[in-house]
């Protein structure tokens, strides 16, 4: 029960971890450059004082999204079976298909916008959408857990969890923080992006409005999907170690089209910065 936990935490929670990290590289980056202030490199010590430095209300506004997210998750949670008999059986997926394509959405308007109240609100949104679905399934999991009865087990799990979510976040954020160029970061979040989006082809697969295909190879031998480094690299790049034909199309058309879209916002950006008019 503790490695189970321990996955199902990390599964769940990786991915709220990883976006708060990169919209707040974004966010940060843009501040710096509305500044007019180089980026500096600073060692680790000095870093640690700045982690995640930003207005006072972006954290406050990002924390009151994540929190409100685990309260409608728990409204969500109770209603699901419920959502689950509705559309012919399929509602509650249709629910977490538009959720994806709304979240989706939200952090694409938010990098592309120039106005640093508008990024604020659609950054804070897509944290409120993606933590819907993920710590809905967990408080599934956790109500499950409280019927047997193994507190200690999903307590140190979660624990350790908690622990290397926040040491991955942190290390992304210093990563991409510490680069002085926005093109990596416009880079990863394009991956971490279509990897999202590409959930929906196994969500529509388990309501067969896509057929189930054979996979192209199989890589659990390598890195299998169920441990703790095929869900890291899942949430980071979208990896399946089973990957269907439908599955690559879309994870490769979506990382392109939303790649694209971010460098044209590159090109709007240094005209504007020309002028003088970025606000």
């Amino acid at each position: 029960m503790l490695i189970n936990s321990l996955l199902i935490f990390i599964e769940e929670t990786l991915p709220i971890f990883v976006l708060y990290a990169y919209l707040c590289a974004w966010h940060s980056y843009f501040e710096y450059r509305k500044e007019t202030k180089p980026v500096k490199t600073k060692s680790i010590g000095s870093f640690a004082g700045e982690v995640f430095k930003l207005k006072q209300d972006h954290h406050i506004y990002f924390i009151c999204a994540i929190f409100l997210g685990l309260l409608l998750s728990a409204f969500i949670t109770s209603v699901r079976p419920w959502l689950g008999m509705t559309l012919d059986g399929i509602g509650y997926e249709v629910v977490l298909i538009l959720l994806a394509l709304c979240f989706v959405a939200s952090v694409l308007v938010g990098q592309i916008t120039n106005n640093s109240s508008t990024r604020k609100v659609l950054f804070s949104l897509s944290l409120f959408l993606l933590v819907l679905p993920h710590a809905s399934d967990f408080m599934v999991f956790f109500a499950s857990v409280l019927q047997v009865q193994l507190y200690s087990s999903v307590y140190v799990g979660v624990s350790i969890g908690l622990g290397i979510c926040l040491s991955i976040s942190y290390l992304l954020f210093f990563v991409f923080r510490n680069m002085g160029k926005s093109l990596p970061l416009k880079l990863a979040m394009a991956i971490f992006l279509a990897g999202q989006l590409s959930n929906i082809v196994t969500i529509l697969q388990q309501i067969d409005v896509l057929s189930s295909s054979l996979p192209l190879w199989n890589t659990n031998r390598f890195i299998a999907d169920s441990n703790e480094y095929g869900q890291f690299f899942h949430v980071l790049v979208g990896y399946d170690a089973t990957p269907t034909l439908i599955y690559l199309v879309i994870l490769s058309a979506s990382t392109l089209i939303i790649f694209t879209l971010l460098m044209r916002f590159k090109l709007i950006e240094g005209k504007s910065t020309a002028f003088g008019v970025v606000q």
